[in-house]
């Protein structure tokens, strides 16, 4: 059996506007997102910071990784170089032999991520001193030459002179943040920013400086440049910026991998430009920064993204030369007991400090870099966000309350993807503030609905579920402006179902009388009301064994005739399998099985329809004329032997389904006649060709039979005996009363009228 579903997009139509209430509930989600925006702005919170770096993890996962320029690579002395060269630290002599090699591969630049912020010395200065004193005053050449040797082993002077001869080579420098202010040391004062830029944004410098730590004096003079390594930290302890610039004693001290990526682009470093609170000027270009002069790591990927070769591959010749012409080449330190390592958005595999650096170089040479919401965007986006506030109060108005959470969550959504869109152009705009304030104003507009605007229809589905179908009733509660409370016309159908033969079933059920209650409600009443609603109708009361029902209120319902005849017929073919399953029951329980047998009444016509009754109680129901000749219709079916009667009214409001005329029947307490139809099939059974000859013979006994032509009428009944057993009853009425009119003729008069004495 066919049921309509439980929601159907075709059927379902959206609320009509209101424009009053629009107002009312956009005024409110502009206001609450407003009122949310300021708060969450207004403070500094950790927690919102967290989720926010979150969000901009999971864009770097969303992006995925972004191969690098060629220009960087990356030297790590790591633990295969520790098993290899020896224990950490590791002499001088091999990081000479690693800028010695470099500088015969051609590498552009090479800059240390190691700070040899103390001296490395085999022979203490003090036995230096004493041989070479005492190789003055030996005769021996041999012994001469051995102290004069011991006297100048001084690796750190050894490894200046390669880096003075290389003219190539960075180092870093590292600042304290505690302790008393001290003095710039010399080599560091010679490597600040000596043009300052003008700038309209006002810088804002969260860390000061107290002191610095610098490579030994010797390596620190001959370093072609110092660049600061200071790892510029956010709230949740992620290593998110690099600053391009540090404020330290009066001057302005650039990071190492700006002097790196200066060095590469061949700039004098009086061409390399700071306007503070806006960026760097390389050149021509602009890198520009937050206020505090931090850039934001644009990490290319997962560690290894940027190529890594090993520190003992290089100073062993393994690596082709190839690998470092005209390249960046950092070298510094990852291995087991060593920090210097850091978490990356891409996994959990943290990235080693000199990588990120490499990635850091790349974002300052590619110009690839993303801003965090730079003037104007938050302007832009707090504009944008209530724009968005406004849409979802002025939607809430006209959607259903069940979409309302969804139409919510739309805006939310278009916010990240735009965010995301915006990330993969060097955009970072906040997701997390304005994601709260919306899904605020949506909660508080679902809140009000529910507390407010949705009273009615919640009052709406209370008094309707008993009598409609779900989606029936969320449709009338959808359109509280078509329910008339109190009464009003309208043209129903109305049904009118009940078990023939009753009393005797309950006579049979005497001593178990749940087992009655069960049989009525579970085993009739309630899948006959389920397949009447399953085709739109509305169940008005439940007298005993009897169900009322109606179609075309509360809601319009264009084929109510249509619909109460296919409901009739599937109570119906769903009679027949309730009385196989109590046959089976009954004799599992050792009773005599007893059929249910049922009647339909089905009558189209005008009706009061509305809540009626007193002001305690009362209940939505209808009541006409209509609704009298459908209950007394009902009753008939005894009379004809037949199971479904509809009026003449509505077999002209549902013509196509199959169905003979019965009589024309004056009802108990009307005078006036009305013709009446048993209903035997759908529409595919009124264009069988059986049927079609079966009722063209059944219209010629009736035409005879009201003409009071009795031979003519019993020779058209005899060929109408053999269609249907179920008309059997009907045909044996009609052979009686030709017999008896054959005898005692009605009279010139009469009209073929039959005047019912029993309801």
């Amino acid at each position: 059996m066919a049921t309509e579903p439980r929601f159907s997009w075709r059927r379902f139509s959206w609320p009509r506007f209101s424009w009053r209430r629009g107002v009312r509930e956009a005024a409110l989600t502009l206001a609450i997102a407003a009122a949310f925006l300021f708060l969450l702005g207004a403070q500094d919170s950790t927690v919102l910071r967290g989720l926010e770096t979150a969000s901009l993890d999971l864009r770097f996962r969303l992006r995925g990784a972004k191969p690098p320029e060629p220009e960087t690579v990356v030297v790590l002395v790591d633990d295969r170089s520790l098993a290899a060269l020896g224990r950490w630290p590791l002499s001088r002599r091999l990081f000479i032999k690693a800028v010695q090699s470099l500088d015969q591969a051609g590498a552009r630049v090479i800059a240390f991520d190691l700070l040899f912020a103390e001296a490395e010395q085999p022979v203490p200065a003090d036995l230096r001193n004493a041989a070479r004193t005492a190789a003055g005053g030996v005769a021996d050449p041999q012994l001469r030459g051995a102290l004069a040797h011991l006297a100048e082993d001084d690796p750190d002077t050894d490894f200046a002179n390669a880096i003075r001869a290389s003219g190539r080579v960075l180092l870093p420098a590292a600042f304290s943040f505690e302790g008393p202010d001290e003095e710039a040391p010399v080599p560091l004062s010679q490597q600040v920013y000596g043009t300052l830029d003008r700038s309209e944004n006002e810088p804002m410098f969260p860390l000061q400086p107290h002191s610095a730590v610098l490579p030994v004096p010797v390596l620190a003079e001959a370093a072609a440049g110092i660049g600061h390594v200071n790892i510029a930290y956010d709230k949740d302890g992620e290593p998110r910026y690099d600053y391009l610039a540090l404020p330290f004693s009066g001057d302005f001290v650039p990071s190492l991998a700006l002097r790196a990526a200066a060095a590469y682009l061949g700039l004098p470093w009086n061409e390399v430009g700071l306007a503070l609170g806006d960026g760097v000027r390389l050149g021509e270009r602009l890198i520009p920064t937050d206020p505090a002069m931090r850039l934001v790591v644009n990490y290319r990927g997962p560690r290894g993204t940027i190529p890594t070769y090993s520190f003992v591959d290089l100073v062993q010749g393994r690596i082709p030369a190839q690998t470092f012409k005209d390249r960046i080449v950092l070298i510094g330190a990852s291995f087991i007991g060593i920090a210097d390592s850091n978490p990356a958005p891409f996994n959990n595999t943290p990235v080693p400090g000199t990588e990120r650096l490499a990635n850091i170089i790349d974002t300052i040479l590619t110009g690839d870099v993303i801003r965090e919401n730079p003037p104007p965007w938050p302007l832009i986006g707090l504009v944008t966000v209530l724009l968005l506030a406004l849409a979802i109060g002025i939607a809430a108005a006209w959607m259903p309350t069940r979409l309302v959470a969804l139409g919510g969550a739309a805006p939310i959504l278009g916010w990240g993807v735009g965010a995301q869109f915006a990330f993969e152009r060097g955009l970072w705009l906040p997701v997390v503030n304005p994601g709260i304030a919306l899904a605020a104003a949506t909660a508080s507009v679902l809140l009000f609905r529910y507390a407010l605007v949705d009273r009615q229809r919640r009052g709406i589905q209370g008094a309707f579920r008993h009598y409609l179908a779900p989606d029936l009733v969320n449709q009338l509660a959808a359109h509280p402006d078509r329910l008339q409370l109190g009464g009003e016309t309208r043209n129903l159908t109305i049904m009118f179902s009940d078990i023939r033969g009753f009393t005797s079933i309950s006579e049979s059920f005497k001593s178990n009388p749940q087992g009655l209650s069960r049989l009525i409600n579970r085993g009739f009443l309630s899948p006959m009301t389920a397949l009447i609603m399953a085709r739109r109708g509305t169940i008005d009361k439940y007298m005993g064994d009897c169900i009322m029902a109606f179609w075309n209120a509360p809601l319009d319902d264009v084929r109510h005739a249509d619909n109460a005849c296919d409901s009739a017929l599937a109570m119906l073919r769903e009679l027949d399998r309730i009385n196989r399953e109590l046959e089976v029951e009954a004799e599992e329980e050792g009773r005599v099985f007893q059929p249910l047998h049922i009647g339909v009444g089905i009558n189209t016509g005008e009706c009061v329809v509305g809540n009626m009754g007193s002001d305690e109680r009362f209940a939505y129901t209808a009541m006409g004329d209509a609704v009298n000749l459908a209950s007394r219709l009902e009753g008939q079916s005894k009379t004809y032997g037949v199971t479904a009667i509809i009026g003449e009214t509505t077999r002209q409001a549902a013509p196509a389904w199959a169905a003979i005329e019965l009589d024309l029947i004056a009802v108990k307490g009307k005078q006036d006649a009305v013709r009446i139809y048993t209903l035997l099939g759908d529409a595919g059974l009124a264009q069988s060709p059986n049927f079609l000859a079966h009722s063209e013979r059944h219209h010629r006994m009736l035409a005879a039979y009201r003409a009071q032509d009795w031979d003519v009428a019993r020779a058209a009944l005899a060929e109408c005996w053999g269609y249907d057993l179920a008309l059997a009853a009907l045909y044996q009425l009609y052979a009686e009363r030709i017999a008896s009119y054959s005898v005692n003729p009605p009279g010139p008069d009469w009209d073929g009228v039959f005047v019912a004495e029993t309801k």
